[in-house]
């Protein structure tokens, strides 16, 4: 029984040391086989060499070099989408070397200090067809980064004398300071005219009820409303309502839009216009959808405001000054 378990042990290891064993002298040792995909019905593609350095210098290129054997009649292409990160590709060049090998050269720059990951590459296997029908990805590899050399030497010395490099730009702004400056003093000008005028310029001393409803018309015989510029006639017909609520009242509409006012009327205190407000909001309703929404209002919708106008300025006109006659209101009392 004992000898019959010292054979069994003899026999069992022989296979193991028949691997282990050293090639005979004179016989090159067993190269590893080269990875390739899982076959089966697609066509096979392998590597058939690789290389990638261990090592390299920050923002410096390095090489990758990657060969391939494939089915003859397929290309290879690198699947440019996923990229490893920490490496910037500046060339990517591709080239048969027989109708069954193919080899990659790749330039790449590592922008990551101490280590790189060269995650995997993958390589795709195209048939004639533009289809991919199989494919094989790199391992992921580490190298080692190191920092780029500077130069150490602090005795800086110029070898051209400094200038300004952009002289054009100093023109230019004594350009813009000489343009800016001869329009301030046209402005000044042209205000100094403006004043000079409106000192020079009659004063119209009548009531502002004989001048607002003159204005009003000499609006209504200009003719804007047959020649169909309504914005005009409505900007008009507002502009003589601010003027006399200035110099009525002196309440300040110039810069007011039609809610503001009706807001500054209200708030006034003026106990005359009170009662008016409803008919001015349909007032300035109206002339805000002429002005605006640039509608086309009919005649008698003129005429209503026009109306409003005239019943404003009548019922806030102070009743112990004598009545205003406009020039309609003189023909009818001639006839």
């Amino acid at each position: 029984m004992k000898r019959f378990l010292i054979f069994f042990i003899c026999a069992c290891s022989l296979p193991l040391y028949a691997q282990q064993a050293p090639a005979p002298r004179g016989q090159a040792p067993a190269q590893p086989r080269a990875r390739q995909t899982a076959t089966g019905n697609k066509p096979p593609i392998a590597f058939t060499q690789e290389q990638v350095p261990s090592s390299a210098v920050f923002a410096k290129p390095i090489t990758l070099s990657y060969s391939f054997s494939h089915a003859p009649g397929y290309k290879v292409e690198l699947d440019e989408e996923n990229l490893p990160k920490d490496f910037e590709f500046s060339s990517i060049q591709g080239m048969p070397d027989s109708p069954g090998t193919f080899t990659y050269t790749i330039t790449a720059y590592p922008f990551e200090l101490k280590e790189a990951k060269l995650t995997p590459l993958t390589f795709l296997l195209k048939n004639a067809d533009g289809e991919t029908v199989n494919s094989i990805s790199t391992e992921e590899t580490k190298i080692n980064v190191s920092k780029a050399e500077t130069f150490k030497d602090n005795n800086f010395r110029e070898i051209r004398d400094p200038h300004f490099p952009f002289a054009w730009f100093k023109w230019l702004l004594i350009l813009l300071v000489a343009a800016g400056a001869v329009y301030a003093a046209w402005y000044y000008w042209q205000r100094k005219q403006a004043a000079a005028r409106a000192l020079g310029a009659p004063q119209d001393n009548r009531p502002c009820e004989e001048v607002a409803l003159s204005k009003l018309e000499a609006l209504i015989q200009s003719g804007l409303w047959e020649r169909h510029e309504y914005k005009i006639f409505y900007l008009t017909l507002t502009d003589i309502l601010r003027e006399y609520l200035l110099r009525r009242f002196n309440i300040d509409t110039t810069a007011d839009t039609s809610a503001e006012m009706l807001r500054r009327i209200k708030n006034s205190g003026q106990e005359l216009m009170a009662p008016l407000l409803p008919k001015l909001r349909v007032f300035l309703s109206s002339s805000d959808l002429v002005k605006f929404a640039r509608a086309v209002p009919p005649e008698e919708y003129r005429n209503r405001d026009i109306d409003i106008l005239r019943l404003l300025i009548d019922s806030t006109t102070p009743k112990s000054q004598e009545l205003v006659k406009t020039p309609s209101t003189r023909q009818e009392a001639a006839k």
